[in-house]
């Protein structure tokens, strides 16, 4: 399920990684990269985004409308007390971003994600994954979205493992819905 709070404190972790600032394209194709890694070794993402196929390759599909400031209200005011973009890049507006969302592995996984690709241009980033992320279709236009199921056949699930993912993802997510709608009444 998608946590605002685990999203921002990711970009964080990788954004400190590179001395402060990222250019955004490299950054969402890192975060992809990391999702795509942990699905292959959990059935799990990190960020729990949703993906869209674009020009450039695969897209996070929420962490695109932050950053072009796009996204709903709540949530776009958080994202913008942490992070600015100065012209192509995002910096890190604040020293104080906790990073209790993440869990150990998924700090490993970001770390090895980003030692792999950190030397690497942002063309060279859209050159990997378009050569190297079958799933990724070119939409022809703007954009078109990113069925899971093709992101968990292109690292080698089985149908059966699919099946299995996407009835697990689909319950924690009303699981967690459940427990939001509680914590509001």
């Amino acid at each position: 399920m998608f946590n605002i709070e685990k999203l921002i404190q990711a970009c964080n972790y990788l954004i400190k990684k590179s001395n402060q600032k990222i250019n955004y394209t490299k950054l969402i194709k890192l975060l992809y990269l990391a999702d795509r890694e942990s699905l292959e070794l959990t059935t799990q993402s990190i960020t729990g985004d949703k993906y869209v196929c674009m020009r450039s390759g695969p897209v996070l599909s929420r962490l695109y409308d932050l950053i072009k400031g796009k996204y709903s209200e709540a949530d776009q005011v958080l994202w913008n007390s942490r992070f600015i973009k100065d012209g192509y890049d995002l910096v890190v507006t604040t020293e104080n971003i906790p990073q209790g969302e993440l869990s150990l592995f998924e700090t490993q996984v970001l770390d090895k994600i980003y030692e792999k690709f950190k030397d690497y241009t942002v063309p060279n980033m859209i050159e990997y994954v378009h050569n190297n992320c079958h799933e990724w279709k070119n939409p022809s236009g703007s954009s078109a979205p990113l069925n899971p199921k093709r992101i968990l056949r292109n690292i080698g699930k089985t149908n059966e493992e699919i099946d299995w993912i996407i009835a697990e993802t689909e319950a924690f997510e009303e699981e967690d819905r459940a427990f939001l709608s509680l914590a509001d009444a």
